[in-house]
């Protein structure tokens, strides 16, 4: 309220200069143009806090009588009122950062969660399939790639386990161990890849039914007829009506 009433003072004070300016015959600008020259508010007051000491004595009066018009306050309140909002703005900022900690401290420990969850799955899965390799005998590899991946697999444990792989002819207790759960392991790929195998032929079934069933559609729907043009001239040598023929009438 007190600004807006501040701002009506200005415009009234404006009026008054460019009628006072009218009444002596001179060109006067307008009063937005007039109110654009004034100097804002915020620059004056920078004005006084940066370059007073800057300013003769009379002048610094002058700056000063003239913000306690446009504030109603004097240069110390005024200043204490923008030390004020500029310490509410830093609060604000502050509150941002704090809020932008937490966001990110909450999406740091859920992805912590996540990753631990699947951790303790794999683990849990790697140890039952241990106990199933453990309990049940594998079967024979019959395929020589099956073979070959099993050698990869037993290859890839020895190396995590620090040991030297093992010999398929004459193994002793931890190294019959290892090699069922490569074979094993290698049994699993192997469905897997048959699994992803059949989903890939389907799709590509799919894909080629579509593309059988195109053409048919096309050679399916009727014809176009074509019809012959009306030969107009003909039919003016005849004294025939045009809208007749045209109208099928």
């Amino acid at each position: 309220m007190e600004e807006e009433a501040g701002e009506e003072n200005e415009e009234y004070t404006v009026r008054q200069r460019i009628n006072k300016d009218g009444n002596k015959n001179n060109k006067t600008c307008r009063t937005r143009i007039d109110k654009l020259a004034t100097p804002n508010r915020r620059i004056i007051l920078a004005l006084y806090q940066e370059h007073a000491y800057h300013l003769p004595r009379d002048k610094v009066e002058k700056i000063k009588q003239y913000l306690q018009e446009l504030y109603a306050m004097t240069p110390e309140e005024t200043e204490k009122y923008f030390l004020q909002l500029r310490r509410e703005a830093k609060k604000m900022s502050h509150r941002k950062r704090v809020k932008e900690m937490l966001r990110k401290l909450f999406q740091k420990r859920k992805r912590q969660r996540q990753e631990g969850n699947a951790y303790r799955f794999v683990e849990r899965l790697f140890e039952r399939g241990m106990q199933h390799a453990f309990n049940n005998p594998v079967p024979p590899l019959i395929s020589v790639r099956l073979r070959n991946l099993a050698d990869i697999v037993l290859e890839q444990i020895c190396d995590l386990r620090n040991v030297d792989k093992p010999n398929r002819e004459d193994p002793d207790q931890a190294g019959l161990f290892l090699i069922a759960v490569a074979d094993w392991i290698a049994i699993a790929i192997e469905h897997v890849y048959y699994g992803v195998q059949l989903r890939k032929n389907a799709e590509l079934e799919e894909i080629e039914e579509e593309a059988e069933r195109a053409p048919k559609k096309i050679e399916e729907s009727p014809p176009i007829v074509i019809e012959e043009p009306t030969d107009v001239d003909r039919m003016q040598g005849e004294d025939t009506d045009i809208s007749t023929v045209l109208l099928g009438e």
